[in-house]
């Protein structure tokens, strides 16, 4: 299986970055040690103050640096990339964007490119996301956004019967556990994995900053071939801890405007209802947390504290949406 696609094959690596010296860092050294394919790496960065696109100039020369004047977003800054790619004519099979702050830590990316190699109706894949040593991230993929989807999610449908319910956001752990490739409509752009094809003809939406750039993207790979989750590799997505509540909460209303572009000229009240649906389903989550600290050693005060900030963020989203529509009518 190795010898002969991994010499064939050839990957682009696109990560943008700001200010994030050191988790560039491991990803760099992660990408070098463990993809023996064939890459070059593209390394976008957002007016980082740090020092950024000197240390990588420095410490990478084989790396390609790209520098913005400004911190551009995600979108922005991956689109920079790819028009990179097409100024150069640089040949290659497969992009993979990647967060700054994503590593490899073995060559199972190897098993995803070979699979996607033997089934050319694929267009876009995702390894498993791990946010820690055994812990698999919320939020790598799923269905259309949808007041079914949410509901089936934040509700726990979709964790508990998996086989059931199709959620906005999948249980990785019971995919992972039986080793199931899953097509979905979306998948997240923490490494995502596009073909050349697909790529030449797509850019990531710019009116999307950071958050559900990545799902909106998606609804036009869709259109060109299937999109899966893929188990047999993996990623760690090592993200900051101490990531403000402003921007922590920035996902929120980025899915709130994702859900109001894909769903244009229809009653704008589901709208509400959506966000009533995460209220409801994050309350639960907080009683929930409550409920096994009655039982269990682990403090679990963090989390309850982060998801009271994100029901009292989409709590003020829907007052300031009731006073912006009352303004409207008037």
């Amino acid at each position: 299986m190795k010898g002969s696609f991994q010499s064939r094959c050839q990957i682009v690596f696109v990560i943008p970055t700001w200010n994030r010296k050191e988790k560039l860092r491991h990803c760099l050294d992660s990408v070098k040690s463990y993809i023996q394919i064939p890459c070059r790496i593209l390394v976008i960065d957002n007016a980082s103050t740090d020092g950024t696109d000197e240390w990588v100039k420095n410490e990478y020369p084989d790396v390609i640096l790209i520098r913005n004047t400004e911190n551009e977003g995600f979108s922005r800054a991956a689109n920079k990339g790819l028009d990179y790619l097409d100024r150069r004519d640089l040949k290659f099979d497969y992009v993979v964007f990647l967060n700054d702050d994503a590593e490899f830590r073995d060559d199972s990316m190897h098993r995803l490119i070979y699979y996607m190699e033997k089934n050319l109706h694929i267009s876009a894949a995702l390894p498993s996301v791990f946010s820690g040593p055994h812990r698999l991230q919320t939020g790598a993929g799923g269905y259309r956004l949808s007041l079914k989807t949410a509901f089936y999610y934040f509700f726990g449908l979709s964790i508990f019967f998996p086989w059931l319910f199709k959620g906005f956001f999948i249980h990785q752990p019971y995919y992972r556990k039986k080793r199931i490739i899953l097509e979905l409509d979306w998948i997240s752009g923490v490494c995502l994995v596009l073909r050349q094809q697909t790529a030449k003809k797509l850019r990531f939406p710019e009116n999307f900053f950071m958050y559900a750039e990545d799902a909106a993207l998606c609804r036009e790979i869709i259109k060109f071939g299937k999109i899966i989750y893929f188990p047999l590799a993996q990623v760690y997505h090592l993200k900051e801890k101490n990531t403000s509540s402003a921007v922590s909460s920035l996902w929120l209303d980025s899915l709130f405007q994702y859900y109001r572009t894909q769903n244009k000229g229809q009653n704008p009240a589901s709208l509400r209802v959506l966000k009533i649906i995460f209220i409801l389903g994050l309350l639960i989550r907080i009683f929930g947390y409550i409920l096994i600290g009655l039982f269990s050693r682990k403090n679990y005060r963090n989390k309850k504290k982060e998801l009271l900030s994100f029901t009292q963020h989409v709590w003020e989203s829907m007052e300031r949406s009731k006073y912006e529509n009352r303004f409207d009518r008037n």
